[in-house]
């Protein structure tokens, strides 16, 4: 899942000084008008930014609380998960179509299932794996039209074991279980995204890292491609270098059910997740980079054409180890 992309500039306007009035022989009256204008000019260039919009998502089972309308522009939205399981909000462009048929059409892209994205659906990025009672914001770029926000999480993603359903239950998405909540955006603020610990820019098939060091970074994720792309990061153990963790995940993408990787492949864990976002789309996401640890960068959309996951059938996979510190 994806958004389209929004370009905000900042438009600074001034009045044209006014022409006529008296023309004396002292000339006063056109150097006050011209002292005025130039201190009206003066003012509006250093004008403070305007300051990303905030909306306060809540999370429970199953559904969301939030504004039927916000502001649009730049925006800070951050999720609390009220709930005993794992929740995200997710933001899809979905226009006119109804919510049965953006549910519908959602499913195979969640899935991973390599079938034609629906021209539709437009994908804004979120706020992703939020735990039972904590909270995560992220600022994304988000234009006037009509969204739903969704969580794509099932009940066995939650790290909540004890209140498990039976497997079969467990494997529902949230958003078919009433976690999908249309809003609607009408206007859009002049902000800017606001800087970040680096720019984690995603193209047509690659990602490129901005300089990584140990720490709690809150990094930008851009999507300069022109197909849908998400990022999830996974982590290694200490002591597995680079080239241990290639080969480990190497052998991971190629795995199938029926052909599982060998016993000793060394399989990392999720840490971050960001996304997805359509072509233009930016946001921001959170994490903590330990120092020597090996992390991979994978994206796991297809072309809206349809197609394999970028991550096994493009190569879209990167990798860094963090300085010791």
């Amino acid at each position: 899942m994806r958004r389209r992309g929004f370009a905000v500039l900042c438009l600074v306007t001034v009045a044209p000084a006014a022409g006529g009035g008296c023309r004396g022989s002292g000339g006063g009256t056109e150097r006050a008008a011209g002292q005025r204008a130039t201190s009206a000019t003066a003012a509006a260039a250093t004008a403070a930014p305007a300051e990303p919009g905030a909306v306060t998502l809540r999370a429970h089972e199953y559904g969301f609380d939030m504004p039927a309308e916000i502001e649009g522009g730049v925006v800070r939205l951050t999720l609390h998960n009220d709930g005993r399981l794992k929740h995200e909000a997710v933001v899809v462009g979905a226009g006119d179509t109804p919510l049965d048929r953006v549910e519908a059409d959602l499913t195979p892209v969640v899935k991973g299932e390599g079938t034609p994205t629906a021209p539709y659906l437009h994908f804004q990025g979120g706020v992703s794996l939020v735990p039972p009672g904590g909270e995560a914001m992220s600022t994304l770029t988000l234009p006037p039209g009509r969204y739903v926000l969704v969580c794509s999480l099932t009940d066995a993603d939650s790290t909540d074991a004890a209140d498990r359903p039976p497997k079969a239950a467990g494997q529902r998405f949230h958003y078919e279980l009433g976690m999908a909540t249309p809003f609607t955006v009408k206007t859009a603020n002049a902000a800017a995204m606001p800087p970040s610990d680096g720019a984690l820019v995603a193209r047509d098939y690659a990602f490129d890292l901005p300089p990584l060091a140990p720490g709690t970074k809150t990094l930008t994720f851009r999507n300069d491609g022109r197909q849908d792309h998400t990022v999830a990061v996974s982590e290694w153990a200490d002591g597995v270098d680079a080239a241990a963790a290639k080969a480990s995940f190497d052998a991971l993408l190629v795995a199938t059910p029926d052909k599982p990787p060998p016993d000793d492949v060394v399989v990392p864990d999720d840490v971050a997740f960001a996304g997805p976002l359509s072509a233009g789309g930016q946001a921001t996401f959170t994490m903590e980079f330990k120092p020597g640890r090996t992390y991979v960068f994978a994206c796991y959309m297809s072309d809206r054409s349809g197609g394999p996951l970028h991550a096994g059938g493009k190569g879209m996979v990167a990798y860094a180890t963090i300085p010791a510190g």
